[in-house]
């Protein structure tokens, strides 16, 4: 088994895990996993989540005058005042 197919396997128990609703313990037991590998790999996954909804800034710095949208979740976008009035409809119907 190559390195990217171990990881692939293992990423996938720690999703099945997470829908069992068993105990880390008991499904590493479960799966001969011992319950240290296992934690790692759990850990691993957070990671790569975290990566995943990481903050990213696109664009010039903003002037004094700009929009700003914020979304129910939290997330806040500021634009630029002279930001295309599609785009500002493009983001709002998100």
């Amino acid at each position: 088994m190559t390195i990217e197919e171990r990881r692939e396997k293992m990423l996938q128990l720690v999703s099945d895990w997470q829908q069992s609703g068993q105990s880390q313990k008991a499904f590493a037991e479960a799966h001969g996993i011992k319950l240290f590998t296992f934690r790692y790999w759990i850990q691993k996954q957070r990671e790569q989540s975290q990566h995943t909804d990481a903050f990213l800034q696109l664009g010039a710095p903003l002037s004094a005058a700009a929009i700003t949208i914020r979304y129910p979740n939290g997330t806040e976008l500021q634009l630029p005042a002279n930001t295309p009035m599609g785009t500002i409809k493009g983001l709002l119907s998100l």
